[in-house]
């Protein structure tokens, strides 16, 4: 090999030994120099070492051919690059002309498509991933409050709607009558199923470890998994000077686990269940809980699944949104206790959700009884 060639080959080497390059990218860079060696060959036949600059960065040239493989020609038609030479002596110019007309491509981090020019990239954004908010204002009352006649106590668990379904005979009847109109037997029901079962996977397995839990309610008592409650908190307690810059990481850190939403607020006892009822168990008591704050965290539920309501997509996407929210809290509980503070997860379990969300600033109270969010609506589920 020539001199010239030999220098290159060192720098490359020299890149190599530095850790400034992989060795995939050394032997990239070494074919598009010409080599006709084996890697073998390569390594262990040219241990010159020299300072001389190459005449271009092979980094940067074989960064600009991984990013495309094809480019327009004249006409607009995409014809591939030619693949490099592997023997002879590299054409410098012809390797520089190719880092200059490389078609970069603009890569939308949400759904993963490509884009040739940044203005495109910009439009697909705007038209698949952005939406206009309605107008925010801070208001000095829950708006909820307007709402309320006398003195309001405290929710029996009991009554909610899934755990009427472990006790309530007259609501049974009407769920059975309600699932007895679904058709059986045909591939919308069978896949209907098995997308569910696929969403709820994460909450049904690790939620809780009892038996016979399978998803949707949350924190058992003397049960070990995600909503445990019993994880041991760090004896050294790491100290908090400012209180306001702490919430404002602890809803950083809840945004990193996978909140969409999240607020803080003081806890209302109104909204604490009076009593706890667990119908994955029957098991019921008085329910007493001695924190005084709530970090409220909000999951987007899909919506092109909420849309087809009622159906197997809806039931996916509110049954995903159930897993997300029990790696959601167990999550950021174990952030807290590993600070050495306590914490407790909570999900469909504890109290009553639409109101503390409310209470933590994350939207208002809608006319269906659900929270409306600015960002959601109503698609979102709470932990």
């Amino acid at each position: 090999m020539d001199e010239k060639l030999r220098k290159q080959i060192a720098e490359l080497e020299r890149r190599l030994n530095q850790g400034r390059m992989s060795r995939r990218d050394f032997l990239r860079s070494a074919s598009l120099l010409g080599l006709a060696l084996g890697a073998s060959e390569v390594l262990s036949g040219c241990g010159l070492t020299s300072d001389t600059p190459l005449p271009f960065d092979p980094i940067e040239t074989i960064y600009s051919f991984q990013y495309s493989t094809t480019t327009p020609d004249a006409g607009g038609e995409k014809t591939p690059i030619p693949d490099a030479p592997v023997s002879g002596a590299v054409d410098e110019t012809a390797v520089r002309a190719a880092a200059q007309d490389r078609q970069d491509m603009w890569y939308c981090a949400f759904c993963a498509q490509r884009f040739r020019t940044i203005e495109d990239l910009k439009k697909h954004a705007a038209k698949e991933h952005a939406w206009r908010l309605p107008e925010i204002h801070r208001v000095d009352q829950p708006t909820y409050s307007e709402f309320l006649v006398g003195n309001v106590q405290r929710f029996d668990e009991k009554n909610t709607v899934f755990s009427r379904t472990g006790w309530d005979e007259a609501y049974q009847v009407l769920v059975q009558e309600a699932t007895a109109k679904a058709p059986q037997g045909d591939w919308d029901t069978f896949e209907g199923n098995a997308l569910v079962a696929g969403a709820i996977y994460v909450d049904a397995t690790a939620g809780s470890l009892h038996p016979n839990y399978f998803g949707y309610f949350g924190h058992l008592n003397d049960v070990g998994g995600l909503y445990n409650w019993d994880d041991p908190v760090n004896p050294t307690q790491f100290p908090i000077p400012d209180s306001q810059w702490m919430s404002e990481r602890i809803k950083q850190v809840a945004r990193f686990y996978g909140a969409d939403l999240v607020g803080i607020c003081e806890i209302d006892e109104r909204w604490v269940y009076s009593n706890y009822f667990e119908l994955v168990t029957g098991n019921n008591g008085k329910l007493e809980i001695p924190y005084k704050y709530a970090i409220v965290m909000g999951i987007e539920m899909d919506w092109k699944g909420i849309n087809e309501s009622p159906g197997p997509e809806a039931s996916a996407a509110t049954a995903l949104a159930y897993s997300q929210m029990s790696e959601l809290s167990a999550s950021l509980a174990k952030y807290i206790r590993t600070l050495g503070y306590p914490a407790i997860p909570c999900g469909n379990d504890t109290g009553q959700s639409i109101p503390l969300a409310i209470d933590a600033g994350l939207g208002e109270l809608g006319r269906n009884g659900l929270m409306l969010s600015p960002e959601f609506g109503p698609r979102q589920r709470f932990c």
